[in-house]
């Protein structure tokens, strides 16, 4: 497993707990899933989708960033290695 798939599953373990509180985290693990997935394989199309999905997850947690911080750390990490795959 490749340290940007770690960062993936470091963010779906500390967002899972909290998918029964709103539908918006069940949604935000569900495109983490994806990202991981899409990370896995990183062709160009694969990059662009992911580079969405995770730009997208880390401004809908930025405001909760003292709430689930290592989510905010990763997916800032996620977007810039994806950045160097273009």
């Amino acid at each position: 497993m490749s340290e940007v798939e770690k960062k993936v599953r470091e963010c779906i373990a500390e967002l899972d707990p909290y998918k029964f509180f709103a539908p918006e985290i069940d949604q935000s693990v569900k495109a983490l899933n994806e990202l991981e997935t899409l990370v896995k394989n990183p062709s160009k199309e694969n990059v662009e989708k992911a580079k969405v999905i995770a730009t997208q997850l880390y401004q809908g947690a930025s405001p909760y960033a003292s709430y689930i911080p290592t989510t905010v750390a990763n997916m800032k990490f996620v977007i810039e290695w994806l950045e160097k795959r273009k």
